[in-house]
């Protein structure tokens, strides 16, 4: 379960910003907070800010962090870092990006990070925390650029292969190649944190196919899901059917791009079926849609974004998503809103942390003060971080009609 991340001299940030899911000491969904090893954590946070205000940078901040975490083993020692950091500063064009995330795994807290630039790492650190009383956080390994310190008690999987990790490459990434066990369950943990674009169903449309073409768990629930927001079917399913014929002709000209003969592949797809009625209003037979072709968009993506929420859900894992709300109704958003802070929908923890401009949701029937938070760009162009929390603001206060008028901030400045 995620704790905190942080992140520093990234796109448009250039002072080091957190994003706590830690949950404050206000009572509003207090039933909502998930409650593990001593730990009061929130199931949703959502940010809000201007366009280009640094929403989708904290979105892709933890992608970023991730893909590196992820790939960075692959490099070759010449290569470079996926490095972007702000540029509108004569200092930090050059100066390390950082990265660090807390997470609870398995009665430990765990705090890893690092920060590198283009071509080295700087620095890489992890420490450990046991729940238990009276037990104090200590390291399992620091590094300063090639010069690394071992905690042989607490990381003996990484001791002898500090020669081993060039400078490019993080020693977490390297260990865990190596079979080490707790650099592996790390690694692991965060690559179940997955990051998504609501703008593009396509990235991850495929994951919501095999949910319901295998019927894997969640899909029930999804079904569920969708008869309540009443979309106008009454089923669906995935079904084969051929490549058609104009794309088969297409690809004939191209044999270098094609293996088989084209005409053996199949493309999978949705379809949803719906009452056909007669003249009295009375149900009369069924028929059926491709949903890409029939369905609307906000349909359309509601049903690719099952795929990944469910099985968020159903793994106690945490759901990026920048422009949530984007082709969806707000009733919709708040659906899927709901299903994180429902006990009963979510009994694993899950945690999902989106962008939205959608400001019904800004009311505390729905939302904790302490789940909204805000970015804004300061006078040098520089993205800030902050929560309603950081506000004085009564349970009677109307949040949309403050924030629309600027009380918080991170509006647009229209001259």
């Amino acid at each position: 379960m995620l704790i905190n991340f942080s992140f520093g001299n990234y796109c448009s940030f250039r002072d080091t910003k957190s994003l706590q899911m830690e949950a404050g000491q206000i009572k509003e969904h207090s039933d909502s907070v998930i409650e593990r090893d001593g730990f009061r954590l929130l199931p949703v946070a959502v940010l809000y800010g201007a366009n280009s205000s640094g929403k989708t940078n904290v979105i892709k901040a933890f992608g970023t962090f991730k893909r590196v975490l992820n790939n960075n083993v692959r490099l070759n020692p010449d290569e470079s870092i996926a490095y972007e950091p702000f540029l509108l500063d004569e200092k930090s064009a050059e100066a390390p990006t950082t990265f660090e995330i807390q997470l609870l795994l398995e009665d430990t807290v765990y705090r890893y990070g690092f920060e590198y630039t283009r071509k080295t790492i700087e620095g890489e650190w992890l420490f450990e925390r046991k729940i238990a009383p009276g037990a104090k956080e200590h390291y399992l390994f620091r590094r300063e650029k090639q010069d690394f310190s071992i905690s042989a008690p607490y990381f003996p999987e990484g001791k002898g292969k500090e020669s081993a990790t060039t400078e490019n490459r993080l020693f977490l990434s390297l260990v865990a190649q190596l079979n080490g066990q707790t650099s592996q369950k790390l690694i692991k943990n965060v690559k179940c944190c997955n990051v998504i674009s609501g703008l593009d169903e396509d990235g991850y449309g495929h994951v919501t196919l095999k949910m319901l073409e295998e019927h894997l768990k969640g899909r029930d629930d999804a079904v569920k899901l969708f008869k309540k927001l009443d979309l106008g079917f009454t089923n669906i399913e995935v079904k084969e059917r051929e490549v058609p014929e104009e794309i088969t002709e297409q690809l004939s000209g191209f044999p270098f791009m094609v293996q088989e003969p084209v005409g053996d592949y199949k493309v999978m797809e949705v379809v949803t079926t719906h009452h056909v009625y007669g003249a009295d209003g009375a149900v009369i037979g069924q028929t059926t849609f491709r949903a890409n072709d029939k369905e609307s968009n906000g349909t359309n993506k509601i049903i690719k974004l099952s795929g990944p929420i469910f099985k968020t859900l159903m793994g106690g894992n945490v759901l990026f998503v920048d422009e949530l709300d984007a082709k969806l109704h707000p009733m919709l958003t708040r659906a899927i809103v709901r299903l994180f802070m429902d006990k009963e929908t979510n009994p694993h923890g899950a945690q999902l942390v989106f962008t939205t401009h959608d400001t019904h949701l800004l009311d505390t029937k729905y939302l904790r003060r302490d789940q909204i938070w805000f970015t804004e760009k300061d006078a040098t162009e520089a993205s800030d971080l902050y929560s309603l929390l950081d506000f004085k603001v009564r349970n009677d206060r109307d949040i949309e009609n403050d924030y629309i008028n600027g009380r918080y901030g991170a509006i647009p400045f229209i001259r």
